[in-house]
């Protein structure tokens, strides 16, 4: 908890330069912590803005939707808002980055009765990953994981995302 205060702290008195503007989008495959719960596919889409650049990090915002469409009576629908911060090295294509994000979510499961789910919530989120510069625009998300804590069903869901980040 430090640390993100530290990185939020950091973020706030930080002169922008070269901001940067991002959109994504990526095919998720998704699991549940909740029992009799299909292997969720679906995607992720959202945007991120990385207005503080620093010589290795840079710090910015991301806002996400995840949407994991009914597949036998499941479906999953997130989003969250949240920091961001990513690492940027010197003549290496590949960008790692974290987030911490928060927001709400809609959760259903089961066809009524004991068992069955059918609500939405708060939802919290981890998040780690990896971006593959292509052309100058143009970013591969090699890997997106993320873990989030769904509040009203009290649910875990691990999220795997690979898809195409344009830069702006």
């Amino acid at each position: 908890m430090k640390l993100i205060l530290a990185l939020l702290a950091i973020s706030c008195v930080a002169l922008p330069a070269r901001a940067q503007l991002g959109i994504y989008g990526g095919f998720t495959t998704s699991t549940l912590t909740t029992a009799n719960t299909p292997r969720l596919n679906g995607g992720t889409f959202g945007l991120f803005y990385d207005g503080h650049h620093f010589p290795i990090v840079n710090f910015g915002i991301d806002a996400r939707v995840v949407a994991l469409p009914t597949t036998d009576n499941v479906s999953v629908t997130t989003f969250t808002v949240g920091p961001r911060a990513v690492i940027h090295l010197p003549r290496i294509p590949i960008r790692p980055y974290a987030e911490i994000t928060v927001g709400g979510g809609s959760v259903k499961y089961g066809t009524g009765g004991t068992g069955s789910y059918n609500d939405g919530g708060g939802a919290f989120s981890a998040i780690a990953g990896a971006d593959l510069r292509l052309l100058s625009h143009v970013d591969w998300r090699v890997l997106d994981y993320s873990f989030t804590r769904l509040v009203g069903p009290h649910a875990n869901q691990h999220n795997l995302t690979t898809g195409v980040v344009l830069h702006f």
